[in-house]
């Protein structure tokens, strides 16, 4: 098995995409420029059987390898074509093993990634000493009614949503343009204290962003801004990326209303599921399991250089 940068990046794209959604879009990883890395897995005749993608970067001088921001995964995929359950095990295991071999081979000196939640066996960065971490997201299977799902909303989410129903709010799906979805998503993250990539950030809003692969709802009562959500979309998933209030916001349970419209419009369009993508804040996570979704594990990995591992340690203790 051989591991080398993408040449055909072509290639790539459609055969990422097809195996793990949006994430691995053209138009997707379009919007990280030379910092993103495209790694391919090939047969030892040399056939392309898979890859995935990494974010490299540098802080004084030192290398860091982590997942593009707003980026859920690395993309892993691959194609067996093992034939019993004992020879797909045995692939995957080897898969996994060069997967990691690679990733060591960068030597940076700290190195944070995340894999689909398909991707179960971990064991290979177990026994190289990278700290392999479960995370969690939610998901909602849309293949049921909508009265089944909303009949798995926790009652205190339903009743903020028939309440924000009866404010007359106006809900729009074009209510934003690309350049004031960047602004308020901006502002939402700032205000959440959460990290911004303005670059990446506005890439996403003005370069990714169209009707066939993403949507923003956005409530207005009497012509004020209410709140917003963004959600990025293929044939199979639904992903809810930002969501946000307006700071003058006056209507109570605008965000509820917005998610649970943003279901009913991820259902309209064909997709299978929706994924909350990632749920691992307290707050958050209460907030999002009100909808009833299953939860779903996916895996991270983390190691870095012993005198960056033990001040991570005294600031990240659950991560390293």
């Amino acid at each position: 098995m051989i591991l080398k940068p993408v040449e055909n990046k072509d290639l790539f794209y459609e055969k990422a995409s097809a195996a793990v959604g949006v994430f691995a879009s053209k138009e997707w990883l379009s919007i990280y420029g030379s910092q993103l890395k495209l790694v391919g897995i090939h047969n030892d005749d040399q056939k392309f059987i898979g890859g995935f993608y990494y974010y490299q970067t540098s802080k004084m001088g030192t290398s860091f390898v982590k997942l593009p921001p707003y980026t859920p995964h690395c993309g892993l995929f691959y194609f067996s074509e093992a034939k019993n359950q004992a020879s797909v095990n045995s692939f995957s295991k080897e898969v996994v093993s060069e997967v990691c071999n690679y990733l060591s081979s960068l030597k940076s000196k700290l190195l944070v990634l995340a894999f689909h939640s398909s991707v179960k066996d971990m064991q290979p960065f177990i026994w190289e000493k990278y700290k392999v971490i479960p995370n969690y997201t939610y998901r909602i299977d849309l293949n049921k009614s909508l009265d089944d799902i909303y009949s798995n909303y926790d009652p205190k989410n339903r009743n903020k949503i028939n309440a924000c129903l009866k404010q007359e709010l106006s809900m729009k799906e074009d209510g934003l343009s690309n350049e004031n979805m960047f602004a308020f998503f901006k502002h939402a993250l700032l205000l959440a204290g959460a990290n911004v990539y303005e670059a990446e950030l506005k890439n996403i809003f003005l370069k990714f962003s169209n009707p066939t692969n993403s949507f923003c709802l956005s409530a207005f009562q009497n012509g004020q801004l209410q709140g917003a959500v963004f959600c990025a979309y293929d044939k199979e998933v639904c992903y809810y990326l930002f969501g946000g209030i307006d700071k003058n916001a006056e209507v109570s349970g605008v965000i509820n209303l917005l998610l649970h419209k943003s279901i009913e419009k991820a259902k309209s369009i064909g997709c299978q599921t929706f994924d909350f993508e990632g749920s691992m804040l307290k707050g958050v996570e209460k907030f999002f399991r009100s909808f009833g979704p299953h939860l779903v594990p996916y895996f991270t990995i983390n190691k870095a250089a012993l005198p960056l591992e033990m001040l991570l340690k005294f600031k990240k203790r659950e991560l390293f």
